[in-house]
């Protein structure tokens, strides 16, 4: 069901880098191939150009020009100067959709530095910062990075994409039917559910314990912004997945920066999220579920009523 919607999102991996390179001048491009301190500009210029133009890396991929995609991946364009911040959020948008596309064939690239989630958050950020819609390609990169993954695997990756997708498709309104976006989320509940009882070193945080991702992480933001998204044209069942999702991603804190730079005029929203959450017990029940009857069927009552069966059951599976 999962690939279905998933395939109906028409997947491709090309379409966003393409776009986002046609706003990438050589200026832009010069200031990439000095991230790193300036040295081996030329070396890294040259490949820049081929995948600016030609959307394609050299081969093999190499420290040209993956390093300097890297270090502007990992740049805040916020903390530049005001003048400076829309470019920089256009040259992070490019740098981090090229290392999203890279990953797979026909360049593999898996350098220790790949970090998907860290690189797919920072695309996400940047792409909100922009004058230009690109989310309904986004969704195609993501769906089409989902369709390569093993979505029954043990590699928790593949949970930040539907995360990523769920944001996309709310936050840009696109055309996704309730029930494929609630089939969506049970997916990721479930999934995290799995990996985080299987992995003993795993810290109780909702999918960052289980990718060894402590805070402040910058998908707690988005986190945030999403248990805050304004859905009163969704479904119920929806909305409370979404404020389930987003709700344990950002951890709740009042306290936590997200929060911080949320400010008071999420004050009523953060509130009825509270309310779900005290409704929920989720994961505060964790460690004794598995073998106490009396407190699965205790976390059994608590759940929504607007939840589906299946959705009880994923979020009630046995290890």
């Amino acid at each position: 069901m999962l690939c279905a919607f998933l395939s109906s999102l028409q997947p491709d991996q090309d379409s966003l880098l393409s776009e986002i390179s046609k706003h990438i001048t050589d200026e832009m491009l010069a200031e990439i191939a000095m991230a790193d301190y300036g040295q081996d500009q030329e070396q890294h210029l040259t490949p820049l150009r081929l995948l600016r133009d030609q959307g394609a890396f050299l081969r093999p991929m190499h420290w040209y020009p993956c390093e300097v995609l890297e270090l502007v991946r990992n740049s805040e364009p916020d903390g530049s100067p005001a003048s400076d911040r829309m470019r920089d959020h256009w040259i992070r948008a490019f740098a981090s959709a090229a290392l999203l596309r890279a990953m797979n064939e026909p360049w593999n690239y898996r350098a220790d530095a790949a970090d998907p989630s860290f690189t797919l958050i920072q695309l996400l950020n940047s792409l909100e910062e922009l004058p230009i819609d690109f989310a309904p390609h986004a969704v195609r990169l993501v769906a089409w990075m989902m369709l390569h993954s093993d979505l029954d695997g043990v590699d928790a990756q593949p949970i930040y994409y539907g995360v990523a997708l769920l944001w996309l498709t709310l936050q840009g309104n696109l055309p996704t039917s309730d029930q494929d976006l609630i089939d969506l989320a049970e997916w990721i509940v479930g999934h995290e559910e799995e990996i985080h009882k299987s992995r003993d070193w795993a810290f109780d945080r909702w999918l960052l314990g289980v990718e060894r991702d402590p805070p402040p992480s910058p998908w707690e933001c988005l986190g945030a912004r999403m248990a805050l998204l304004d859905l009163s044209g969704r479904t119920d069942e929806l909305r409370q997945w979404v404020k389930l999702i987003g709700g344990e991603l950002d951890g709740d804190s009042p306290n936590s920066a997200c929060s911080r730079q949320l400010g008071n005029n999420s004050a009523d929203r953060r509130s009825e999220l509270g309310e779900v959450h005290e409704k929920r017990g989720f994961r505060k029940l964790r460690p004794e579920l598995a073998d106490n009857p009396t407190l699965r069927e205790s976390r059994l009552k608590a759940l929504p009523l607007s939840m589906s069966d299946s959705a009880i059951l994923h979020s009630l599976r046995k290890p």
